[in-house]
């Protein structure tokens, strides 16, 4: 009976506060799978990606990075309608573990990181509330108009690097206008002006410029009829120069006026008549261009360098303001903590630091600053490939450059795309979506590569194609989980994640590596060993034969073995990976949906109750999605046009080219996306990217590559060589290992990231392809 009524009295409880209580109450079991309650109870997959390890489950600001946060969400209707299923009820059942997010989008994005087959995105898709940035982040945002304590001392390596590069010369620009002011006579004031400016631009920092009040009105309007005078005269203090305020608003009292007059329809009575000054002119022909030229330079140059954008702030906001106002407006001081309090006048420019280290998270509407400054490269990219085709300008190893890395913003804006439209869509458009383009940047090269090289009847581009291949899957498997524990493990002593989920992921690979390299093993079974040279080492005839260039033949008499046996097991293979692929999504996404533990709740974080602003609307990511897979196109097009210089004249192996430049380039975002799950103690979604991306490359981008030369013949021939097949299954079984306990450090990391690279030194010292 008692523990009846302690039922009864915790559901009434529950009904009647819907706040999120201040400490977390016992959970349940989040393991328990026996009933349908126990699945509804079952806790969610955490911050620290691991099930087990719900302690740590609080709310982390790192950085101005808002990570998800685990709270308790009652089961109550009042509090959230969509939890008001009726369920078999149990002590469990009461409070359960939840993902919340700022809003309905927001939320989905979350729940699709932790789908199987679903692009990892960490940035936000939707404009996150202002009252939830940190201060760090408010910082990058501001206008540098705002005056605050300084911490430290103003003398550090960054401002310095400003006196260096732009103080210096930016200051004797000023002097030297200055001085021609002063030979015009006319511009007089604005010499004074420019001599006042040259200083400030030397040294910025700790220094103030206001704007001040040269005339106010002397008398209180009484009536309607001068209202709009009042207005006019408020307004004029605050107009800037090019708005026709190069005139002095003498001091009015409207009761001086006769009778019936009125400033707006009597010219000789009007306050604010226009008397425009020479001066003006004269600065807006001689000085203020040659400036403004200066200061654009400065600007671009400091936006591009991302770390410095303070100081391309600080140059855009002198040309769009501080050189349009009337010079006696313009009031520059040193600021001192006695001053602080009484600088009542609008603040124009207050700059304390030329470098600010968090300027990597600075975005231009929900885009990256680095992926902003990288999109004008790929517009020169092409115009020089295309424009340029007898490199009269430029050579084809510059292109090749540019190609490349005109593909890591394409790729950029693909994987914010996908996720803007998963996010906003159901389950099936976003898994179509993921599907289609989730693995658009490497199919696009690779395509390009095969089909160029079944033009020239070159081989080399289809080692190229296999190097490339492998190498994103050693990367991905080796690299991409190491150097996210390596990071990770820095910050957190030991990081768990979900070892069911990752089982998945494995098996899937473990499949999927031993499908794609059956026909290579099956041809080293039944094909016949060709040798091009072989010599006798022991000087006899029954001696020791060492034979170079190896290789087995699969179309000896007339390719009876490759046509009758081994053509029919690749397209065989090409047709079960696909299927294989699509079981695994049913798997983890419908039927055993439960093992990755995740449930993002309808009631939405404390607060956060307006609806969600998207910086990508489904058309407008639709739209960026097709332009840049045309530019991801035609960027792999002029990649794969210049590349044979670099193959023909390189001293190391076409392999790891492939292997290393070819492979890893496309993947930089998700190596970011990773890095920065890592830093947040999220470990699954970091080794789920490598996953993900791995199991797609053997699961659909090759069976893609191989079922498009039925369509195009491009000879491609799915049998790799022995150093491609060992790599691939040794790197696979080691992180199988090390995944099995579902908790790591870095050292573990330590051991992935060195075995990558020596791996990458056997690719290195490894001979050409035959034929290459």
């Amino acid at each position: 009976m008692s523990a009846d009524a302690d039922h009864a009295r915790r559901r009434r409880h529950t009904h009647d506060n819907c706040d999120f209580p201040k400490e977390l109450e016992p959970k349940a079991d989040p393991h328990r799978r026996g009933s349908l309650c126990d699945r509804h109870c079952a806790a969610v997959n955490n911050t620290h990606g691991d099930v087990g390890d719900l302690h740590s489950g609080s709310h982390q600001l790192m950085h101005g990075i808002l990570t998800p946060r685990i709270l308790p969400v009652f089961s109550n209707p009042s509090c959230c309608p969509h939890h008001s299923e009726e369920v078999p009820t149990c002590d469990g059942c009461l409070v359960k573990t939840t993902l919340t997010a700022e809003n309905e989008v927001e939320a989905h994005k979350l729940s699709n990181n932790y789908k199987f087959g679903f692009k990892k995105w960490k940035s936000h898709v939707t404009a996150r509330p202002w009252e939830d940035r940190s201060e760090i982040v408010k910082e990058l945002y501001s206008d540098l108009n705002i005056i605050k304590s300084p911490a430290g001392s103003m003398l550090t390596c960054g401002n310095l690097f400003y006196l260096l590069c732009f103080g210096w010369w930016l200051s004797l620009l000023y002097v030297l206008v200055s001085i021609l002011m002063f030979l015009t006579i006319l511009g007089v004031p604005y010499g004074k002006l420019c001599w006042k400016l040259a200083g400030y631009f030397l040294w910025p920092f700790g220094k103030v410029i206001q704007k001040t009040k040269t005339y106010h009105r002397n008398c209180n309007m009484k009536f309607s009829k001068y209202d709009a005078i009042a207005e006019v005269n408020e307004v004029k203090e605050t107009t800037p120069l090019v708005a026709r305020q190069d005139f002095v608003v003498p001091p009015l009292c409207v009761f001086d006026l006769p009778w019936g007059s009125s400033p707006l329809t009597d010219p000789s009575h009007s306050p604010f008549l226009p008397q425009r000054r020479p001066s003006t002119y004269v600065w807006l022909l001689l000085g203020y261009p040659l400036l403004s030229l200066a200061h654009g330079l400065i600007c671009f140059v400091c936006w591009l360098l991302v770390f410095i954008i303070p100081v391309a702030k600080m140059n855009g906001r002198t040309v769009t303001k501080l050189l349009l106002l009337p010079p006696e407006q313009v009031h520059v001081q040193r600021l001192r903590k006695e001053d602080r309090s009484s600088l009542d006048a609008e603040v124009l420019l207050c700059c304390y630091r030329a470098v600010n280290a968090y300027y990597y998270k600075y975005a231009v509407d929900g885009i990256n600053v680095f992926a902003v400054n990288l999109l004008p490269l790929v517009i020169v990219t092409l115009v020089l490939g295309y424009a340029d085709k007898h490199n009269h300008y430029t050579s084809s190893v510059v292109k090749f450059t540019l190609a490349l890395l005109s593909i890591m913003p394409l790729s950029y804006y693909i994987g914010m795309a996908i996720a803007s439209i998963s996010a906003q869509s159901n389950f099936a458009v976003g898994a179509v979506v993921n599907a289609t383009f989730g693995s658009i940047t490497e199919l696009t090269f690779y395509i390009t590569a095969l089909i160029k090289g079944a033009r020239e009847k070159n081989k080399c581009y289809e080692e190229i194609v296999k190097s490339a291949l492998t190498g994103t899957l050693l990367g991905c498997v080796l690299f991409i989980p190491g150097l996210c524990m390596v990071i990770g493990g820095i910050r957190h002593q030991e990081q768990r994640f979900n070892s069911r989920s990752a089982g998945v992921s494995s098996a899937l690979l473990f499949l999927s590596v031993g499908g794609v390299f059956a026909p290579t093993l099956f041809s080293k079974v039944y094909g016949r060993l060709v040798c091009g040279e072989c010599q006798n080492v022991t000087q006899e005839p029954p001696g020791h034969y060492v034979c170079q260039s190896c290789y087995f033949d699969l179309m000896e008499n007339n390719g009876t073995l490759y046509y009758s046996h081994v053509e029919p097991l690749v397209y065989t293979v090409s047709l079960l990976l696909p299927a294989a692929y699509i079981i695994g999504l049913l798997f983890t996404l419908k039927t055993h949906s439960h093992i990755y533990d995740i449930h993002v709740s309808d009631c939405h974080m404390p607060g956060h109750h307006h609806s969600a602003v998207v910086h990508w609307s489904r058309w407008r990511a639709l739209l960026i999605l097709l332009v840049a897979t045309l530019g991801m196109s035609a960027c792999a097009d002029l990649a794969t046009e210049h590349i044979s210089p670099i193959l023909n004249n390189s001293a190391v192996s076409q392999h790891f080219i492939g292997v290393t430049i070819l492979a890893m380039v496309p993947e930089l975002p998700e190596i970011v996306n990773g890095i920065q799950f890592a830093l947040q103690n999220n470990l699954s979604l970091s080794i789920e990217i490598g996953s993900c991306i791995a199991v797609q490359v053997c699961m659909l981008q090759i069976p893609i590559l191989v079922l498009f030369t039925v369509f195009y013949p491009t000879d491609f021939i799915l049998v790799f060589s022995d150093l491609h097949v060992y790599a691939s299954m040794f790197s696979v079984v080691l992180m199988n290992y090390i995944f099995m306990d579902g908790k790591c450090d870095y050292f573990q990391g330590t051991v992935l990231v060195m075995v990558y690279f020596i791996l990458l030194a056997v690719y290195f010292f490894a001979p050409s392809p035959a034929g290459c």
